[in-house]
């Protein structure tokens, strides 16, 4: 497991980026753990580090084994500290500062930073947090972990999804269209609006174009009429054509959900966390039959589309863009 940015901001928020050991209050800088921040270090500028109280690894510092795994990175067991008092505080297994007491440091420096926060800026804070949650649900629900995997079951040449991939698609849509993202988040409000027509259009269309394989009616199909029926020729030939469009626009769908979805993750970048999916990079684009044609790219929306009030330029624009290309943009 890592530390969710939900778990983060809150530590940072109300730790004031200060260190919370008595006495300390060193002014801290987000730790990115990359040369970045090593160049930071080296210029002598302190960097704050999410200590664990309880440590996960059984060799580590105030370790339990009854301690409960998923909560091991969570904003309960952190603590926000210089890298001086990090040493100090896990120094001999950390058998000079208990769990008690570096519970009650945390809890004794943040009440002591609350107290100076005007009403407004704790309102503010918490309509952050909520948000920032919020976001965190949207990366479990559209499994981020696995977008690679999620475009290149959209992209083989005979798509075949599993009805529960399907209700999880449409279970996202309905809860993304929901949502009532706060004003003051101007570009996260854009990002979730355009990522959720993207994704209303993809499940309309699969719902459209897939059928149950017959006697395997968990697993859908993208429908080819001409295995089902007797045709001649000129119907043959257009019956496979409609089926090369479908799975061409599925595909050109697949390509708008992943820039969608990335332009999500920048937003949430620019207005809330600059470290959200800060490791993991943007979210990848694969094509192909894995054999043949493997694919994979990084899709994101250039200028122009950024521009807009809405990048994603809709249904009819795409099918049109498939139409005149004779394909998908692959």
């Amino acid at each position: 497991m890592a530390i969710g940015s939900t778990a983060r901001k809150v530590l940072w928020a109300r730790s004031a980026d200060l260190c919370a050991y008595p006495g300390c209050l060193q002014r801290l800088t987000v730790n990115l753990h990359d040369e970045g921040s090593q160049s930071l270090e080296a210029a002598g500028i302190p960097l704050g580090e999410e200590a664990h109280i309880i440590s996960g690894s059984p060799e580590g510092p105030r370790y339990d084994a009854s301690y409960p795994v998923e909560k091991v990175d969570s904003y309960e067991n952190l603590i926000l500290l210089c890298p001086t008092h990090h040493r100090l505080v896990d120094k001999k297994d950390g058998s000079g500062f208990s769990v008690e007491t570096l519970r009650q440091m945390k809890s004794e420096h943040e009440v002591s930073r609350s107290i100076l926060k005007s009403g407004p800026e704790k309102r503010l804070e918490d309509i952050e947090l909520r948000t920032l949650a919020m976001v965190e649900v949207w990366t479990r629900k559209a499994n981020l972990a696995d977008w690679e995997s999620l475009t290149w079951k959209l992209n083989v040449p005979v798509v075949r999804l599993p009805q529960s991939d399907i209700d999880l698609l449409a279970e996202q849509a309905e809860w993304a269209m929901m949502r009532n993202w706060p004003i003051q988040y101007p570009e996260l409000r854009r990002a979730f609006s355009n990522y959720t027509a993207v994704l209303r259009d993809m499940v309309n269309h699969i719902r459209r174009s897939m059928k149950p394989i017959e006697g395997r009616e968990e697993v859908w199909e993208m429908y080819r009429e001409y295995k089902h029926r007797t045709m001649s020729q000129p119907e043959y030939d257009a019956s496979l054509h409609d089926f090369e469009y479908r799975t061409d626009l599925l595909c050109e769908l697949s390509w708008e959900l992943t820039k969608a979805a990335n332009f999500v993750c920048d937003s949430v970048r620019l207005e809330l966390d600059p470290l959200f999916r800060f490791d993991e990079g943007v979210l990848p684009h694969r094509v192909g039959d894995g054999i043949f044609v493997n694919n994979f790219t990084r899709e994101e929306y250039g200028r122009l589309e950024l521009d807009r009030p809405e990048p994603y330029v809709g249904l009819g624009a795409l099918q049109e863009r498939v139409k005149t290309q004779g394909g998908a943009s692959r």
